[in-house]
């Protein structure tokens, strides 16, 4: 069964809908952004089911290649139905229940009505105790995979700005930067670089690759902008203006 991480209590009150699921025959909604562990708790509440891409599905019933009957299927990606009477139709013919996951509310009113349920997961910014659960477990993942020491909490980059996908990521970026020096970051740098380099003006629009990084670590080290003028040798003025250039990075 795969795991949907619930330490905070929004996700202790969805998991136990989702517990509800398991004994009723109804069809549910999944709703989230990517990341959020929308396919986690459909695998919960239907461990033994598939899940099938909806543009795919709605391919196969066209084209009358489904042998799927008195089943429940996990659908994702719901929102990408077209023909919505030929697919309702199809589950009714065939006697299917649906659990189905998608990152908008913005459906057909046909294809909202079939949902006797709707649980709706909220980003990892408003779950705090899921996150810390969810840097532990990537932590032990990167360090089994990569067979290396797990390293502290204090060291991992945690990014959640995409949820689990770019937590995932950044945590195992963590350990891969724990082997890696300077030599190693100037190749990755120039590698980047290169792939990049375009127009005339190629300095100025790449340079926030440098002075980001290094204008958001100066001001979580400094706190105050006198401090980080002071260790960046730069006048308040000109770090001022950079600090608004880049606000939207920082």
């Amino acid at each position: 069964m795969q795991d949907f991480i619930a330490e905070d209590g929004i996700s202790k009150e969805i998991l136990n809908s989702a517990k509800l699921l398991q004994a009723v025959q109804v069809n549910a909604l999944i709703l989230g952004n990517a990341g959020t562990g929308k396919k986690s708790l459909a695998k919960y509440i239907l461990p033994n089911s598939d899940i099938y891409e909806a543009k795919i599905l709605q391919k196969d019933i066209n084209d009358d290649i489904l042998l799927l009957q008195n089943e429940a299927i996990i659908i994702d990606k719901i929102n990408e139905i077209t023909n919505i009477d030929l697919f309702l139709k199809w589950l009714d013919d065939n006697n299917i229940r649906v659990i189905a996951i998608s990152n908008t509310e913005n459906l057909n009113q046909k294809l909202k009505d079939i949902f006797s349920i709707n649980l709706e997961i909220p980003n990892l910014n408003k779950r705090e105790e899921d996150t810390k659960a969810l840097v532990n477990k990537f932590s032990q993942e990167a360090s089994s995979i990569l067979d290396l020491p797990k390293i502290p909490s204090s060291k991992l980059i945690v990014n959640i700005s995409n949820n689990t996908h770019s937590l995932r990521k950044s945590i195992y970026f963590s350990y891969l930067f724990e082997t890696i020096g300077e030599h190693e970051i100037l190749m990755f740098l120039e590698k980047y670089l290169s792939e990049n380099l375009r127009g005339e003006n190629s300095y100025k629009d790449l340079s926030y690759i440098f002075e980001v990084p290094l204008l958001k670590a100066s001001t979580k080290k400094y706190k105050s902008q006198v401090q980080v003028a002071k260790h960046l040798g730069l006048n308040r003025i000109t770090l001022r203006k950079k600090l608004e250039i880049y606000k939207d990075l920082l």
